[in-house]
């Protein structure tokens, strides 16, 4: 999931954290407070959400460390695979004030579980969390967590000795009319391959209201293909943000030093 920041890797506070996360055992929550006050809290242990964020803070992933810049002062915001919540509770303490809206969905049990007791411990009532999946259908599915991971907790079969769990699938076009939703800014999607599911399943609000789209994708799906959208890059990154012609952020990336690349 992670893309880290090179410049960061090596400073004094980063290996410090690191020894610390070392140290502690593999069920101890770690607590980090990032950069706008929201507090995240998860167990240390690959792929549980709270490794990462406790090393790295803010600068875990460019896209992260700069969400805000890409966020009006209220909008509605989608976490597709919100995992522990860092991307959920970031939007949602931006928005706290303007009444802008959260919806996290994570199917992984036990990961669900983290991010509810994050949304109760920052008290974040602008915040609806569904204990689903996104897909192009409505209906029940089979999900595999693969190398015992939750962070790659996926519709998809990676690993001969994944472990097999049910959830139910929704698309996005008939969640968004479920949740009385009539805007929408910002859709993060971390879905482990089935990004092209997400967004088949999306078209309709897409089309509509012109949202930026982060996804991670580690090799180009050409069945991706949004009309009139520009796409970028951060600098070792495998997250792609794709950007409306039209919106007024479409300047951001490349002041950022991002890279835009051909669609």
């Amino acid at each position: 999931m992670f893309s880290y920041c090179s410049k960061m890797k090596n400073s004094p506070i980063i290996f410090l954290r690191k020894v610390i996360v070392a140290l502690l055992p593999n069920n101890f929550n770690l607590r980090t407070r990032l950069s706008n006050g929201a507090v995240l809290s998860a167990k240390n242990r690959a792929g549980f959400g709270g490794r990462g964020i406790f090393i790295y803070r803010d600068s875990i992933e460019s896209e992260f460390e700069h969400l805000e810049k890409f966020l009006d002062s209220s909008g509605v915001f989608f976490d597709i695979g919100a995992s522990s919540g860092m991307y959920t509770l970031k939007a949602a303490k931006h928005f706290q004030d303007d009444h802008g809206i959260v919806i996290a969905l994570e199917p992984f049990p036990t990961m669900f579980s983290t991010l509810y007791q994050n949304v109760k411990l920052n008290k974040l009532n602008n915040i609806r969390i569904r204990n689903c999946c996104a897909g192009s259908f409505n209906g029940n599915s089979t999900l595999w967590m693969n190398n015992n991971k939750p962070n790659a907790f996926s519709l998809i079969k990676m690993d001969q000795e994944a472990e097999q769990f049910s959830s139910f699938t929704v698309t996005l076009d008939d969640l968004f009319s479920w949740e009385g939703l009539n805007r929408l800014d910002y859709i993060k999607i971390d879905v482990e391959g089935t990004e092209y599911e997400v967004i088949k399943g999306a078209k309709n609000i897409i089309e509509k209201y012109r949202p930026i789209i982060q996804m991670e994708i580690l090799a180009k799906d050409p069945r991706i293909d949004l009309d009139k959208y520009s796409v970028f890059q951060a600098p070792n990154s495998i997250n792609k943000i794709y950007i409306p012609n039209e919106s007024n952020k479409i300047q951001i990336p490349s002041m950022l030093g991002w890279v835009k690349l051909g669609t």
